[in-house]
Parts: C-alpha cells; structure tokens; sequence
C-alpha cells in the first residue's frame, strides 16, 4: 500500500510552480533548436549535413518526389513535438533516472537466482561494443513490435494515423507523434535499455559503466549518418540490393504513401530482416510514391484539434 504524505504534497506542488511550468513551456517551444547540439537527436547537425552530402552525392539516384509541400501539415509536426517535448519535461524524464537503478535490480534478482554472474572476461571497448551492438538490434526489433502494434490494433491506429496523416515529409514528421503513441514509446525505450542493461551488468560485472550505458549508441549514431532524415523527406532515396538488410529512406517513404497498395508495408525503423520474417518487406527500386497521408481528407485533417482524440481509421 502506498501512502503519500503532506510533505510529498507539497513538494510536488513546489516542482509545479508557475515559473517552473513557463520555464518548461519555453524549453519546449525551442527544443528544434535545442536538438541541432544533441547527437541523440536525429535533427543534431551533422545528421542533418549528411543528408544534405547524400542527396548531393546520389543525386542521379535520388528521386525528387513530386509531393507539393502544406505548410499547415508541417506546423502541425512542429506543434505535436511541442506537445510531446512538454509531457516529457514534467512526467516522463524523471522515470528514466530510475533506469539504472532497475537495470542494477535486474542484475541483483539474477543473482538470487542463479549465483554470482561476471562469467566473461573482455577487454572495456569490447564489452562496449558488444552492448552498444545488443542493444541496437533488441531496440530495433522492439521498435518494429511495438509499430507493427500501432497498426494491427485498431485502438492503437487511431493514435498513430496522426503520424500518417502528414501529407508533407520532413524531418519534423519524425516528431508528429499523438502523446498515446509517445508514452509506449518511452516505456519500449525505457525497458529494454533497463533490461539489456540489467544482464550486461550481470554478465560483465563492474566492466559496464553508466557512461557506457547512458551514452550514444555507436550503431544508431551511424544509422543517423547514413540519410535517416532522409526517410521524412521529398527525396527517394534507396539502397538496392542492401534494401533486403537495412531499411533505405525510399522504403520508409513507401510505408508513408497514400496509395493502398503500400499499406502495412516496411515497418521496420533501421533493419529490414524484421519486416522479412514478417512478410511486409517491400523493396523500392520497382516502386513510386504520388504522395503521402491517409486520404485526400488529410488537407481538412492539419489542426491539433482534429488529431487530438486520433485519426478515423482508413
């Protein structure tokens, strides 16, 4: 049973001060900013400078889509990520200080129950390696479960066709995302960054430090590299025959498209092979996209107001 004094009151209504509040609102507002100096941000600076050098480079290969632009469509990325930024300020921020903390639990439980663990003796970077690697390939398989999962389940569509419902693709898409959605979201990256972290430090011992655990991981710092702003973007960018690994930007513009024929295509977020065992990979070298969004609908579709309580289904 848990009992919540006076003093806990009154401290929570401390930390919910006006100032604090319109301090957060501001934070917020900025955060696009704010995230070109953050390389756990896809729209960090150097991300986005690489897609620029890939268009550039491939531009014989990449396809300029004919998709006029709405700037109302683009607006509403920018007021979800807004949204979105502000609930993770005041509720969901503080949780993922505990992540280290279930991360040592975890590691205490397999203790009880099987022994003493630190079984493996390595080298610091291989041991990083080898987390950052394990942790990239849980959480990308995570993330297809959990997409897969807005689209399957009929309540959870509703949420996630408001990232669908953009009918302009641009960086800021990433970030239209209805808070139901947001929130899953946290709570996928929050245990499976626990529980990975968990059984490394059981496995490892005291040879995984809270820096390696807190840091970038090295392998989505190199997916960001490689034209992953590209994937919200009129640019048709594929990877031929690497399509059948790794998921290219055109394949990601495929799953956004407005046409039938593309639905429940291509949900995978780094790695193609989750979308092959599933049977949803769709390759794009033999494909094209006339626009993205749900219907012709999604014009009357760009305020906050209508996307609120989610999007009618297709």
């Amino acid at each position: 049973m848990i009992f919540i004094t006076i003093n806990k009151i009154k401290s929570f209504n401390n930390y919910f001060t006006w100032t604090k509040i319109i301090s957060l609102l501001v934070d917020s507002v900025f955060a696009p900013l704010l995230f070109l100096a953050e390389p756990q941000k896809r729209l960090f600076w150097l991300y986005l400078l690489s897609s620029v050098l890939l268009v550039l480079l491939f531009r014989r290969q990449a396809k300029t889509l004919k998709v006029a632009f709405t700037l109302s469509s683009s607006v509403v990325d920018l007021c979800w990520l807004v949204i979105n930024q502000l609930l993770l300020k005041l509720w969901i921020a503080p949780f993922f200080a505990l992540q280290i903390t279930m991360a040592l639990s975890i590691n205490s439980i397999f203790i009880e129950v099987f022994g003493r663990g630190n079984f493996f003796k390595l080298e610091p970077f291989s041991v990083t390696l080898l987390f950052a690697f394990t942790l990239f390939i849980i959480g990308d398989f995570c993330k297809f479960l959990v997409h897969l999962s807005f689209h399957r389940i009929s309540f959870l569509w509703r949420f996630h066709a408001v990232h669908h419902s953009a009918n302009t693709l641009t960086p800021l898409t990433l970030y239209r995302i209805h808070p139901v959605e947001f929130i899953a979201n946290s709570i996928r990256s929050f245990m499976v960054g626990a529980v990975v972290s968990g059984v490394f430090v059981y496995l490892f011992s005291n040879q995984l430090s809270v820096l390696q655990i807190m840091g970038v991981n090295l392998f989505v710092f190199v997916f960001n590299l490689f034209g992953s702003n590209l994937r919200h973007s009129p640019y048709y960018l594929g990877f031929g025959r690497l399509e059948k690994w790794f998921i290219s930007p055109a394949q990601h513009q495929i799953h956004h498209s407005i046409e039938s024929k593309h639905f429940n295509k291509n949900y995978g977020s780094a790695l193609a092979i989750w979308d092959r065992l599933f049977k949803s990979l769709l390759l794009s070298k033999s494909e094209s996209v006339i626009g993205f969004g749900l219907d012709s609908r999604d014009i009357n579709r760009q305020t906050i107001k209508q996307q609120w309580w989610g999007v009618s289904n297709r």
